[in-house]
């Protein structure tokens, strides 16, 4: 296989003594601007090129696209024979393809059942002598765990599969909440316990000027949680998987289930980027396939192992499914005046990094007040948020305002005018049941029970938590951006042209999934409350993958 190297400026391969350059993905310093883009180009790396060498280029991005590793062994389609019976449904499979049924599976009746025997022909003589009851073989001292973190896979579709039929060695998918902003590296240091992150993003302000960028991103800078991961594609080859997302989500199976097959350790973590890439160039159809292609991997490891695993699968965050237009964010707060710049030394300067496309943007500014009563007015701008001088959240959109403040047990949600969060209703109702206090104030368990399936679930904890210990540079103004809308820099807008985005505190960015083979979750439950359940369930996160 021809091998890549890479750093911020060049990217390069080699096959048969053929040296390929081709410009990274990089960040301009706002020190200097960027080159001047020629429109007729598409590619990462091609600003002010002519369309010749853009040609020139997407050849080298084609032999790039080839240093993909193997496809994944994955389990059949369908079977090879259905059984009837009394006690259930017998589906016989041919794994090995010689003919004949080697394994067979058995569903009891019932709309929710799960796979409960498993058999196999461990000696190739065509009869399915072992059989494994599979609630027995999986909880055996011996096992072995695996958890796959796939990125921005939402909770709806994961749920639709289940109900269709897949994923049925599992028990039914539960919700999770992410934090907001949602995005990756605050998500999964939730997850994993390691929050702060330095930023929202890889490109940050730091409270001196904008920090990071592409070599932030290249180092992991900003990912915290990447320390108890034991495979994740290589940051430098996820522009590549942005244009080719089904080679790379084949190189990411392959990879995870070759890492599980070579270790010896009793868990390992591995970690699908590319499932992002497909939602972002595919939306809907991106991840209908990788969710098939997900549980014919799980069904094949079942098969391998004999049934002595358990597999988690879960997502960092959800995804809209709506294909966006690039809100310009930048543009629209020069137009009212304010200097757009890297640093903070005048009132009216403000800083907006922007660089994947995402449903939020995180700006800093010496007046945020001012800056967010200015952006909640654009078009595509759904909500705005700052904290007061008194740590209060502010929470408002063009027809609202209110302020959020912390209480013993909980939160308060004091509206000004208006209702930004669309709260009014359940909190009524919460006050008639006698669970808000005479301050006006609710626990914040009843308050999540109750928005959880809110148009903004657990709306008042999320927003409080971005503003406290989410980040080490928090942000003085949040956004939350309207679905077919989207912040990112404009070149790499034109280059992605997302069919599906993540990051605003709507139900559809913010509902991840999880299931695990090792047995039942609460319905719903909050990304940073997750890995404490999965251990529950003897799962074992925690001393050995903080080892790492």
């Amino acid at each position: 296989m021809a091998t890549i190297e890479t750093n911020l400026g060049m990217a390069r391969r080699r096959s048969g003594g053929t040296v390929w350059r081709v410009p990274a993905l990089a960040r301009h310093p706002a020190s200097h601007p960027r080159p001047a883009f020629d429109r007729r180009c598409h590619l990462p790396g091609c600003a002010g090129l002519r369309v010749a060498t853009c040609t020139a280029l997407v050849a080298a991005f084609a032999l790039l696209s080839g240093c993909a590793g193997p496809k994944p062994k994955l389990f059949p389609l369908a079977p090879a024979e259905r059984r009837d019976s009394p006690g259930g449904i017998e589906r016989l499979y041919d794994v090995n393809g010689d003919g004949r049924a080697d394994y067979a599976e058995t569903l009891p009746h019932g709309p929710d059942a799960r796979v409960a025997v498993l058999r196999f022909d461990l000696n190739g003589d065509g009869d399915l002598e072992t059989e494994v009851d599979w609630a027995t073989a999986a909880a055996g001292p011996d096992v072995r765990h695996l958890i796959i973190i796939l990125d921005s896979v939402p909770y709806a579709m994961v749920r639709e599969h289940w109900e269709q039929g897949r994923f049925r060695l599992f028990d039914p998918p539960s919700r999770v909440i992410s934090p907001f902003p949602v995005m990756t590296d605050p998500c999964l240091a939730e997850f994993f316990g390691v929050s702060p992150c330095p930023g929202v993003e890889a490109l940050h302000h730091d409270g001196r000027g904008l920090r990071g960028g592409t070599g932030a991103y290249l180092r992991g800078g900003n990912s915290p949680w990447l320390a108890f991961v034991d495979y994740r594609l290589g940051p430098g080859a996820h522009a590549y998987a942005y244009l080719w997302p089904g080679l790379w989500y084949d190189h990411d199976l392959g990879r995870i289930q070759h890492g599980f097959e070579r270790s010896q350790a009793p868990l390992y973590v591995g970690y699908a980027m590319s499932t992002s890439a497909l939602g972002a160039q595919r939306g809907r159809n991106g991840h209908q396939v990788a969710l098939v292609k997900l549980e014919r991997l799980c069904r094949q490891i079942v098969y391998q192992t004999r049934g002595h695993v358990q597999i988690t699968l879960l997502s960092d965050h959800g995804h809209d499914l709506v294909r966006s237009q690039r809100l310009a964010l930048d543009q629209h707060l020069r137009r009212c005046g304010w200097n757009v710049t890297g640093e903070l030394r005048r009132p009216e300067d403000v800083s907006v990094p922007q660089f994947g496309a995402v449903t939020c943007a995180a700006l800093y500014t010496r007046w945020p007040e001012a800056v967010a009563r200015d952006a909640v007015g654009f078009a595509g701008v759904d909500l705005a948020a700052y904290l007061d001088a008194d740590d209060g959240v502010i929470v408002l959109n063009r027809n609202g305002r209110a302020r959020i403040e912390r209480a013993a047990n909980g939160f308060r949600y004091v509206r000004e005018f208006g209702d930004p969060l669309v709260l009014a209703p359940i909190l009524d109702e919460l006050r008639r049941a006698g669970q808000l206090t005479d301050d006006g104030s609710v626990a914040d368990d009843v308050l999540f029970a109750a928005t959880t399936e809110h148009v903004y679930p657990d709306p008042l904890h999320r927003l409080w938590r971005a503003f406290h210990g989410l980040f080490v540079h928090t942000p003085d103004v949040l956004l939350s951006i309207h679905e077919g809308w989207h912040v990112a820099d404009a070149f790499f807008s034109d280059v992605l042209g997302p069919a599906s985005s993540h990051g605003a505190l709507s139900a559809a960015s913010s509902t991840a999934f999880v299931m695990t083979t090792a047995g039942e979750l609460p319905a719903v439950l909050r990304m940073e409350d997750l890995a404490a359940e999965l251990r529950e369930l003897g799962v074992p996160l925690g001393a050995v993958t903080m080892d790492k």
